[in-house]
């Protein structure tokens, strides 16, 4: 299943609701009492967030990164650590653990030591949580689940159309997943006075296989140049040596969007293509239309992607097979697939992605207001209505309770 891969307690509404106490306690205590009270509250909040999920391998991955990051960075000495627990704090940050952004001590010390916690902050902050939640939910829940039921059934059985759109489907699904995380963790830190970088920069916008990357997951790209020396889409021409750091360092993006064997797959896909474009092809394709460039960087990466979804070279050699029509299944099938969710998840996922992101943001000032005026409208209605609410809800089952005991 395609919901086995998340991770942390943004799959579970529950759990977020627990420990929104911890987080409005601590906006409290940042903006009209104590900061450094507010910092050792979050900092246990990250604690049992880290014991709930230390199984989980993306939260491994997460600590262990600014685990290296922090430790290079006072090696390098462009980090200096003063206190213990600040460093606690920077490891244990509970909204980056579902994957990122990536951040480095510097700045998160930084941030610590002068944060400003506004209704405009809390406000934006309050606008990418629900941005996240509508992500992970409404888009993600639906592409990926879709994307599942067709990687599932046999080669034989599916049409072209239906493995191209289950491809697709996975993609999207990879992408919103992971900016519906960073877009969670970056709201979260606003409304408690952190400033996390973006971490995806509509990726799917790019004409270029290069930029595509330089937009994907950007604090893990960096973190890989930087403190691993393995460059992903940078502009050195490639060499042997340099070859094989960028296979690797896909790999590991690959093994961090979904683990298992199918990395290496993935990793060598992207990687030699990113070669071919390093040596002149790059030139080739920036002479082409915008157009034909935009189309050739989803094909690249649509198909990259079903690699990693394939799980082994022989499900990946079967699906590719369907996806060119040679496993002998014709026709169209893809028409059962496109439910009325369906179509809503993908207006949604076009406008996520795509180039109206910029022209809707001009209006976020009235978003984050709007945002905000709702969810008060909604919290003060709930506390008026609930108790004369729960008070019916009581006679309803007095009633059914009486009518059971007659």
């Amino acid at each position: 299943m395609f919901r086995q891969y998340t991770t942390v307690f943004f799959a579970d509404p529950w759990f977020l609701l627990a420990v929104l106490p911890a987080l409005l306690s601590a906006y409290f205590l940042v903006h009209a009492v104590s900061p450094a009270a507010s910092a050792w509250l979050l900092l246990a909040a990250g604690a049992a967030m880290v014991a709930r999920n230390l199984s989980e391998p993306l939260v491994v991955a997460v600590i262990g990164c600014h685990v290296i990051a922090c430790a290079v960075d006072v090696r390098r000495g462009v980090a200096i650590v003063r206190r213990p627990w600040t460093v606690a704090l920077y490891l244990v940050q509970f909204p980056l653990l579902a994957g990122g952004p990536l951040v480095r001590y510097a700045e998160f010390s930084g941030h610590l030591a002068r944060r400003n916690v506004g209704m405009a902050a809390f406000a934006y902050g309050v606008r990418r949580v629900v941005t996240g939640l509508v992500k992970l939910y409404l888009i993600v829940s639906v592409l990926g689940g879709t994307a599942d039921r067709i990687f599932a059934q046999p080669a034989a059985k599916t049409t072209p159309d239906a493995a191209w759109f289950a491809a697709a489907c996975f993609a999207l699904a990879v992408y919103f997943r992971f900016s519906g995380y960073a877009d969670i963790a970056i709201g979260i830190g606003r409304m408690l006075g952190f400033r996390y970088p973006e971490n995806f920069r509509r990726p799917f916008t790019a004409d270029s296989l290069r930029e595509f990357w330089r937009r994907w997951n950007v604090t893990l790209i960096t973190w890989l140049r930087d403190y691993l020396s393995l460059p992903i889409a940078g502009q050195d021409r490639p060499t042997p040596r340099l070859y094989l750091n960028i296979v690797l360092g896909f790999c590991l993006v690959a093994l961090w969007h979904r683990p298992g064997a199918s990395a290496v797959m993935c990793g060598v896909f992207f990687g030699t293509l990113l070669a071919i474009e390093g040596i002149g092809f790059h030139d080739v394709v920036q002479r082409w239309p915008r157009p034909l460039r935009h189309f050739y960087v989803l094909l690249i990466v649509v198909v990259g992607w079903m690699l990693l979804r394939a799980g082994s070279p022989a499900n990946a050699w079967s699906f590719g097979s369907a996806m060119v029509g040679a496993s002998g299944a014709a026709g169209s099938s893809v028409g059962r697939y496109l439910t009325p969710s369906m179509w809503a998840a993908l207006i949604l996922a076009f406008i996520g992605a795509g180039p109206l992101v910029p022209w809707i943001s001009r209006w976020r000032v009235s978003v984050d207001a709007g945002t905000t005026s709702l969810l008060m409208m909604l919290a003060a209605t709930a506390v008026f209505i609930w108790r004369p609410v729960a008070i019916v809800i009581q006679a309803i089952k007095n009633v059914e309770l009486g009518m059971r005991n007659s």
